[in-house]
């Protein structure tokens, strides 16, 4: 089932004040937000910012990403899905609305099927898809089991990189640390029921609290 593939000046506007919103926890993870030129979030008004998106807006970009997008994406989908689905022992959705956009950080998303994609980024399109449609399929126990912003990043690069899913993905140094710890436990617990995996994880984090 293809993407729905959604853009508009509107919804740049709402990624850019969202962003502002959570800018200083983006700060602290590490994160550096994109957003329209010669504009800083920490000392411009929210209608300066405004008013240089629509100077940059030009829809014909955001159409062009999302025809090569889908493009892409039809080629892989059915068999992402149901290596997704071994892996991880759940039915996985398969209808996602995508939000492209040129700002904000790479990918983003949010319950039940939205995902947010910004294509001026320099990491590959569809890896990035693939990976907060993985982040939803996971989400369910994230929230459960109280899992940190590292944690959960490491747990989705090591289901990309399994030997089921196996893509052709490079993993992110934010979740190096945490490998640590989730990295045995994923080898030996991630398998369906994959709520094994997340208990263990939970118990072993409880026993190792962050300093």
């Amino acid at each position: 089932m293809p993407l729905k593939i959604k853009y508009s000046l509107k919804l740049e506007k709402q990624r850019l004040k969202n962003t502002i919103k959570k800018f200083s926890w983006f700060e602290k993870m590490g994160y550096a937000p994109r957003f329209p030129k010669n504009t800083n979030p920490k000392l411009d008004s929210l209608k300066k910012i405004y008013t240089a998106l629509q100077c940059e807006y030009v829809e014909e970009d955001y159409e062009k990403a999302a025809i090569e997008i889908n493009k892409q994406f039809s080629r892989i989908e059915n068999t992402f899905y149901d290596k997704l689905q071994r892996q991880c022992g759940k039915r996985i959705k398969r209808n996602f609305n995508l939000v492209l956009t040129k700002y904000g950080v790479g990918g983003s998303y949010s319950l039940p099927n939205k995902i947010i994609y910004n294509f001026q980024m320099k990491s590959s399109s569809i890896n990035t898809i693939m990976h907060e449609i993985t982040h939803l399929t996971i989400e369910p126990y994230i929230k459960k089991y109280q899992i940190q912003q590292n944690e959960k990043e490491r747990i989705v690069d090591l289901i990309l990189t399994s030997d089921i899913v196996a893509l052709d993905y490079t993993m992110q140094k934010r979740g190096e640390q945490a490998g640590k710890i989730i990295d045995p436990l994923f080898k030996q617990y991630f398998k369906p029921p994959i709520s094994v995996f997340f208990k263990e994880l939970q118990k072993t984090t409880s026993k190792h609290p962050k300093k």
